[in-house]
C-alpha cells in the first residue's frame, strides 16, 4: 500500500528544491536520497510504507534542527533539508500512516 503526500508536504519540498536552485554547490543542502525524497514529495507520488518510515525517522530526528533555525530566522541547510522531507506536516502525516 502507498499513499501520496498532502498539499503541504508538496509545499515544503518544493520551497527547500527552489532554495537549492539559487544556492552554490557548497550551500545545497541534501544529500543524493535526501533530494529524490523531496522530488517525489514534491510531485505528489505514492509513497510506500518504507519510504514513510524513513520519513518518519529523519524528520523525528532533525526536529529541533528546523525549530531551531525557524524561531532564529537564521535558515540554512537543516532548515531546507527537513522541508525537503516534507516539513512539519510531514512528521504528523507520517506518525498517522504508521500507527495505521
Amino acid at each position: 500500500m502507498s499513499f501520496p503526500p498532502n498539499e503541504a508536504m508538496r509545499k515544503a519540498a518544493q520551497t527547500a528544491i527552489n532554495w537549492n536552485l539559487k544556492q552554490p554547490a557548497s550551500g545545497k543542502w541534501g544529500t543524493t536520497v535526501g533530494r529524490r525524497r523531496a522530488n517525489q514529495i514534491s510531485r505528489g507520488e505514492n509513497l510506500s510504507m518504507d519510504v514513510i518510515s524513513r520519513m518518519y525517522s529523519f524528520l523525528s530526528r532533525h526536529q529541533d534542527t528546523y525549530s531551531a533555525q525557524r524561531d532564529t530566522g537564521k535558515r540554512g541547510k537543516g532548515y531546507y533539508a527537513y522541508l525537503g522531507w516534507g516539513g512539519p506536516s510531514a512528521l504528523a502525516w507520517a506518525k498517522d500512516k504508521l500507527n495505521r
